[in-house]
């Protein structure tokens, strides 16, 4: 991609859950990535240009790139949500390293929210080119009606065996069979041995990112077997 980005056009938008959205936008002509890695996206906000980075939410195969992200009033957000498909915005990319490493055929996940954008690519990458990658998720939310993607991820569940999805609510309702509270060490000893060739990866918001690597501290795993990202731009 050339010097200052490229101009891509805006497709649709989606809301998954309260407080959160889903934006497609067209892919620049030759561009390329590795599931996991993120993009710069610059809009014209209220406040004048302004740049953010999101991590793709798509998967290289996919025709469009898929950004999701919190809507938190800023000026930026409430720029996304002002465009119309056919709008024309600016990405530059791609960019980091929070990647499945060569050799690596078992990924686990300690994630929400929004963070599972890169655990998003990286499976649905393996779904789509059928490595039989084995995933295990562990995915935190607030309840049972904001887990974004949900739905998606189930039917990943039916169709692929290696894909296990555990889904721990902080506050859920007196129905849930689930695990409630937060991901702690426990919760992962209880549904896998983490050292039986996984590959950790983290990432969220700061407040999601230092709670999880003091359980992958906890757990003993080691950096060598472990990948992080902390998206900027949140308190």
């Amino acid at each position: 991609m050339g010097e200052g980005g490229s101009r891509v056009t805006f497709t649709g938008s989606e809301s998954p859950c309260a407080s959160t959205g889903s934006f497609r936008f067209s892919r620049p002509a030759g561009y390329s990535y590795t599931a996991g890695q993120y993009f710069r996206l610059t809009l014209e906000t209220r406040e004048g240009p302004q740049t953010k980075s999101f991590s793709h939410c798509d998967a290289p195969g996919d025709a469009e790139t898929l950004v999701l992200t919190r809507l938190t009033g800023s000026a930026f957000k409430d720029a996304l949500l002002a465009l119309r498909p056919g709008d024309l915005v600016t990405v530059e990319g791609p960019f980091g390293r929070l990647v499945l490493p060569a050799g690596v055929d078992r990924a686990a996940f300690l994630v929400g929210g929004v963070g599972i954008t890169p655990m998003r690519s990286i499976v649905r990458d393996s779904v789509l080119r059928g490595t039989g990658l084995a995933a295990l998720v562990f995915d935190g939310n607030l309840d049972e009606t904001c887990v974004p993607m949900r739905g998606e991820f189930d039917a990943w569940e039916r169709e692929n065996p290696g894909i296990t999805f555990v889904h721990v609510l902080e506050r859920p309702s007196a129905d849930w069979k689930g695990e409630r509270g937060f991901i702690t060490a426990e919760t992962v000893l209880r549904h896998c041995d983490p050292h039986d060739g996984w590959h950790w990866f983290v990432s969220g918001p700061p407040a999601m990112v230092d709670p999880m690597g003091r359980v992958l501290e906890a757990l003993g795993v080691d950096r060598e077997h472990s990948s992080f990202e902390s998206f900027a731009g949140y308190e």
